[in-house]
């Protein structure tokens, strides 16, 4: 079987098509109501790996495991682990 040719438009929606769903795959998000957190905001981790985010946490049950906030994605790739040293001890 043989397929057309795909036109150079319909290449380039199918491209950003694939790249707009791993971001948002990739994003940070309530598991309640679904909405994204703002940098800065403070997300609730519950038990099962659960994010509720700061206004869905009153209408949550339990007390959550951590609050965390919300960082910039650049920021968490920007972030490297160094090697501890004597003088960090100190």
């Amino acid at each position: 079987m043989r397929r057309e040719p795909i036109s150079e438009r319909d290449l380039e929606r199918h491209l950003l098509r694939i790249g707009v769903s791993s971001l948002h795959a990739d994003r940070l998000h309530c598991d309640r109501c679904g909405r994204t957190p703002l940098v800065g905001e403070v997300v609730y981790r519950y038990r099962k790996e659960r994010t509720i985010c700061a206004l869905c946490r009153p209408l949550t049950k339990g007390e959550p495991l951590a609050a965390v906030p919300v960082r910039h994605g650049e920021e968490i790739r920007a972030q490297r682990l160094t090697p501890r040293t004597d003088r960090d001890a100190a």
